[in-house]
């Protein structure tokens, strides 16, 4: 359903003015669903909806575990800064790339339970780059157990199917197995927690992965390549992959959806995967595979993939929920506003 539904949301991609400019315009979604289609779709939505209602305990809904005192002031000291890392192995990028912002033990305590969130939704192998490389993910297995992290999950819930061939095909399967962590398959609805989203245009609610809103330190990793729907995939977009119903974001405006939902889940740490980026026929590919051989990151989610439009030759006024984000007021997506430091 999620591959079918991909196709619906391709449009014209335009930019999108930053609010200091010209007033901004709200990018329509192209739907071309028959009338039959949208009401079989509908259907299942409401159907969706009521279940959705009826589990729910006296009216309470979930929300992700804050940090405490201390990390909280550690982020805000180096909210603007973006680091780019570029020479030497996978292991040792990721390693530089995190040292600006204070190192993995500002973000991971002794006894913390962190959770990873790569992209692994394809059936594709790692050379492909559809999905995150695992060897990003093995080096941060191995900070995260360095720091002291007691449990270390890793948390998907994938495109393809079976998701046990998508973690064994992508190398995720390998890593875990080799660095003692828990692959969350995340493909099971009883997984899942309702959360609201204050503030939002279009995605009042919506249910997470439990143990994503419970973790003590959450690492969104994902890999940058393009997408049919959005143009680019990166940060914000991977996020889809912690969420139980994913249609109605196509239907009522993905690229809003999304921005949206960075209002409800905020990573501690983006580690954006540019070690291969997949520049044609994304998501899933197979396409052109460019190697920049970079790693991102970053605490401001908005701030990392701002950047990462760069490597495409974009702006991110070119990715509308980069910009949806922004004046949202999730992170910084002005270039010029953040501190881009290249280690």
């Amino acid at each position: 359903m999620i591959n079918k539904l991909d196709k619906i949301n391709q449009t014209a991609q335009k930019s999108v003015p930053f609010p200091s400019d010209t007033a901004s315009k709200r990018r329509k979604e192209v739907c071309p669903m028959n009338r039959r289609e949208m009401l079989q779709w509908l259907g299942l939505a409401g159907l969706a909806a009521v279940a959705g209602c009826s589990g729910r305990s006296n009216g309470q809904v979930g929300a992700q575990k804050p940090l405490d005192s201390a990390k909280s002031e550690h982020v805000k000291r180096v909210q603007n800064i973006v680091t780019v890392a570029s020479r030497g192995s996978v292991k040792e990028m990721v390693e530089r790339a995190i040292r600006p912002l204070g190192g993995i033990e500002k973000f991971v305590k002794p006894g913390d339970t962190v959770v990873l969130k790569p992209n692994a939704a394809w059936l594709r192998t790692p050379e492909q780059a559809a999905n995150t490389n695992p060897e990003v993910i093995a080096a941060l297995i191995e900070m995260c157990r360095a720091a002291g992290a007691k449990r270390i999950l890793i948390a998907e819930h994938t495109c393809d199917e079976p998701a046990t061939v998508c973690f064994e095909m992508s190398g995720i399967r390998r890593v875990a197995d080799a660095g003692g962590a828990i692959i969350v398959n995340a493909n099971h609805k009883g997984m899942y927690r309702p959360v609201q989203i204050a503030g939002a245009k279009v995605l009042n609610q919506t249910e997470v992965v439990r143990d994503v809103l419970e973790a003590d330190c959450f690492i969104n990793v994902p890999v940058a390549k393009d997408h049919s729907a959005t143009r680019l995939t990166l940060g914000l977009k991977n996020l889809m992959g912690i969420v139980w119903e994913r249609q109605s974001w196509h239907v009522q405006g993905l690229h809003e959806s999304i921005g949206d939902f960075a209002l409800a889940v905020k990573p501690h740490l983006t580690i954006i995967d540019a070690t291969r980026i997949l520049v044609t026929k994304g998501p899933k590919g197979p396409g052109e595979v460019r190697q920049p051989n970079q790693v991102i990151a970053a605490v401001d989610p908005v701030a990392a993939d701002a950047f990462a439009t760069t490597l495409f030759g974009l702006k991110p006024e070119d990715i509308g929920y980069i910009m949806h984000a922004h004046q949202l007021g999730v992170g910084e997506a002005r270039l010029n506003r953040l501190n881009i430091t290249r280690v």
